[in-house]
C-alpha cells in the first residue's frame, strides 16, 4: 500500500521538520556571528577604535574570500537568493539544488568580517533549500513544494525575531504573494517550532528589543509624519540598492574580486563611523534606548546606507533586512531627538521612535506591511501601547510605497531582469505551460552548403516557417527563415553566391525547455530576436520567431547520431 505523503496531516509533519533544521540553523549561524565577532572585533564591535586599520582592511579580507570562496573556486553564479525563491514560487519550478545554500553558509565570513549584512535572508534561503529538497525526496506536488518553501523562510524570520506570527506573515506577503488556507498550517508549525529552538538557546531574547514604550496622543501627528519619512527613505534604499548592484555589474574586474572592492568601501566608511560596521543590531538597541547623539544618528543613517549598497551590490552574499531595520532604527532615533529638542515637554520617550521607523522601513523596503507590525510588536515585548503608532507608521510608509507601485527590495530586481509577475499571475495559463510541452517532432532540415537561392526554393515548397540549419556532421548551426533568405536575394547573382551558412545568425538569446509560454513570449517581444537558444542539463537548443508575440507555438528538433544531442527550434505563428 502506498501512502499519501501530501495529506493535512503529513504536510504538518514535514513542516514541523523544516521548521526544525531551519531553526537549528539559525541557531548555528547566529552562534558563529557571534563567536566571530568577539574573535576580530572583541566585546564592542561599534567601538574597535584601537585599531582602524582594522576596520579598514577587514571588510575588504572578508569580501575577498568570500568572493574566492564562491566565484573563483566553486565558479557560482550571482543572482540567487530570495528573489529567486520568489520568482520560483511565482512559477511553480521548484527544485533547488543544495549548492544553492552555499552563498548562505558564506555570508557567515562577511558579517564576522564586519560586511554590512544582515542574517535573515541567508538563513532563509537555507530554510528554502532544505524545504524545496524535502519535498522533492517525498515527490510531492508542486503546490505542496511551495508550502514547504515558504515554511523554510517563515521559520527563518521566526528563529532570529523570535516572532513565529511576523515569520508566518513574511512568508505570506513575500514569498507566496497571498494568502491559502492550505499552506497556512505547514507554515505557521514550521515557524513555531523554529521559535522554540530558538529560545531553547537564547531563552526569551531577541536580536533587537524596547526597554519600555507609553503612547501619548498627542504625539500621534509625529508618526504621521514619521511614516511618510520611512516610506521615502524605503524607497531611497531600494532603488540605491538596485543602482549599486548595476554599477559593480559594469566595473571590468573579476567576480571575485568585487565583493572585496566593496568591502574596502566599507572598510573607509567604517573608520569614521565604526557603528556601521556588521549587522548593527547592537547599535540598534543602543539607539532604542536613546544612547547616541543626535548627530551621530544621522551620519550612521548615511552611513550604512551606502554602506549596505556597496557590500551587497558588490555580490557579497548577505541579507538586506537587518540593514533595513538598522537605516530604520537610525531614522526614526533622529527623528525623535530633533522633536525631544524642539517639544521637550511633549515627546515622551525618543527612542521608542527608533521602533517605527524599523516598522516603517520593513514595510515599505519589502512589501510587508503586517510583517513589520507584528515583529514591531515582539521588539516592543508584546506592548498593546505600541500598537496604534505601529499600525498609522506603517500605514503612511505603504502609502508612500504605493505611488511606486509598491516595489520592494527584492521584486526591483525580479522587474530589472523582467521576471516580476504581479497579484493575480496564476490566472494566466501560459506560466503553467511549458515550451518543451509544445515542441513538435522532427523538423526539417537543410545543409550549410545549400545555396540561398537552393533555400528559398526549398522553403517556398512547404508550409513551415523556418529550417534548421546542419553542417556536413549533422551538427546544429542556426535557423533560416524566409526573411532571411528573401534579404539574401535582394540581387538575383547573390543568391547564387551566397550558402546558408552565410546567412544564418548563430549569436541566439537564451531560453530553457522549462520555461514557461509566459517566458518565451516576453523573451522575443523584448529582444526583437528571430531566433533564441536555450539549453538543459547539455542539451542545446534554438527557438525561432517571426516577432510577433501570437500563438499558436510549434517547435522542431533534430538529433545528432551516435552523441543523443537534441538540437531545435520553437516557431511562433502570427495571427
Amino acid at each position: 500500500m502506498r501512502w499519501n505523503l501530501e495529506t493535512p496531516g503529513w504536510m504538518l509533519v514535514w513542516g514541523g521538520l523544516v521548521g526544525l533544521f531551519t531553526g537549528g540553523v539559525t541557531v548555528l549561524y547566529r552562534l558563529a556571528v557571534i563567536a566571530g565577532n568577539h574573535a576580530i572585533w572583541g566585546e564592542n564591535l561599534a567601538g574597535a577604535w584601537l585599531s582602524p586599520m582594522l576596520r579598514l582592511v577587514m571588510p575588504a579580507l572578508g569580501g575577498l574570500l568570500a568572493g574566492v570562496l564562491l566565484y573563483r573556486w566553486r565558479s557560482y553564479t550571482p543572482g540567487h537568493g530570495i528573489p529567486l525563491v520568489i520568482h520560483s514560487v511565482q512559477t511553480n519550478q521548484i527544485r533547488f539544488p543544495w549548492r544553492m545554500a552555499l552563498p548562505s553558509f558564506a555570508s557567515v565570513i562577511v558579517l564576522t568580517s564586519g560586511g554590512s549584512a544582515g542574517p535573515e535572508g541567508p538563513v532563509a534561503e537555507i530554510g528554502s533549500v532544505f524545504g524545496s529538497n524535502v519535498g522533492r525526496i517525498l515527490n510531492v506536488s508542486q503546490r505542496s513544494l511551495r508550502t514547504l518553501v515558504g515554511s523554510g523562510v517563515a521559520a527563518a524570520i521566526a528563529a532570529v525575531f523570535g516572532a513565529p506570527i511576523g515569520g508566518v506573515f513574511f512568508a505570506v506577503e513575500v514569498i507566496f504573494q497571498g494568502f491559502e488556507v492550505a499552506q497556512f498550517a505547514p507554515v505557521v508549525l514550521s515557524a513555531v517550532v523554529a521559535s522554540l529552538v530558538s529560545r531553547a538557546v537564547f531563552e526569551h531574547e531577541t536580536v533587537v528589543a524596547l526597554p519600555a514604550f507609553t503612547f501619548n496622543a498627542v504625539e500621534f501627528p509625529a508618526y504621521i509624519l514619521l511614516g511618510l519619512l520611512s516610506g521615502a527613505i524605503a524607497g531611497v534604499y531600494i532603488f540605491w540598492m538596485d543602482r549599486c548592484s548595476i554599477l559593480f555589474g559594469k566595473i571590468k574586474a573579476p567576480m571575485w574580486l568585487k565583493p572585496a572592492l566593496g568591502g574596502l568601501g566599507v572598510g573607509i566608511i567604517g573608520l569614521y563611523l565604526p557603528r556601521v560596521i556588521g549587522e548593527g543590531y547592537e547599535s540598534m538597541n543602543q539607539a532604542f534606548q536613546g544612547q547616541i547623539l543626535i548627530h551621530e544618528l544621522f551620519w550612521m543613517l548615511a552611513g550604512k546606507l551606502v554602506a549596505t549598497g556597496l557590500t551587497i551590490g558588490s555580490g557579497a552574499p548577505g541579507g538586506c533586512f537587518a540593514p533595513a531595520i538598522f537605516i530604520g532604527g537610525t531614522l526614526g532615533g533622529f527623528y525623535g531627538a530633533l522633536l525631544e529638542i524642539i517639544f521637550p515637554e511633549t515627546i515622551t520617550n525618543p527612542g521608542a521612535y527608533a521602533l517605527m521607523g524599523m516598522a516603517g522601513m520593513i514595510a515599505g523596503s519589502f512589501n510587508a506591511p503586517m510583517t513589520a507590525i507584528l515583529i514591531g510588536l515582539r521588539v516592543s515585548r508584546e506592548s498593546f501601547d505600541t500598537l496604534l503608532p505601529l499600525m498609522t507608521t506603517v500605514a503612511l510608509s505603504t502609502f508612500v510605497m504605493s505611488h511606486w507601485d509598491h516595489v520592494s527590495v527584492y521584486t526591483r530586481i525580479l522587474r530589472r531582469h523582467g521576471r516580476w509577475f504581479p497579484f493575480g499571475y496564476d490566472r494566466d495559463p501560459l506560466l503553467h505551460i511549458s515550451v518543451a510541452d509544445v515542441v513538435q517532432k522532427n523538423p526539417r532540415s537543410l545543409p550549410e552548403s545549400m545555396s540561398a537561392e537552393e533555400g528559398l526554393a526549398h522553403i517556398r515548397e512547404c508550409e513551415d516557417p523556418a529550417f534548421l540549419v546542419v553542417d556536413e556532421q549533422g551538427q546544429f548551426r542556426g535557423v533560416v527563415s524566409l526573411e532571411d533568405l528573401r534579404l539574401a536575394l535582394a540581387d538575383p547573382m547573390m543568391g547564387r553566391l551566397l550558402n546558408l551558412s552565410d546567412v544564418v545568425n548563430p549569436a541566439l538569446p537564451h531560453l530553457t525547455p522549462k520555461a514557461s509560454l509566459r517566458d518565451a513570449v516576453h523573451l522575443f517581444s523584448s529582444t526583437k530576436a528571430e531566433a533564441c537558444r536555450y539549453s538543459k542539463e547539455g542539451k542545446s537548443w534554438s527557438a525561432w520567431s517571426a516577432g510577433m508575440p501570437f500563438f499558436p507555438l510549434t517547435a522542431g528538433q533534430s538529433r545528432e547520431k551516435g552523441k543523443g544531442e537534441r538540437k531545435g527550434f520553437v516557431v511562433m505563428s502570427g495571427l
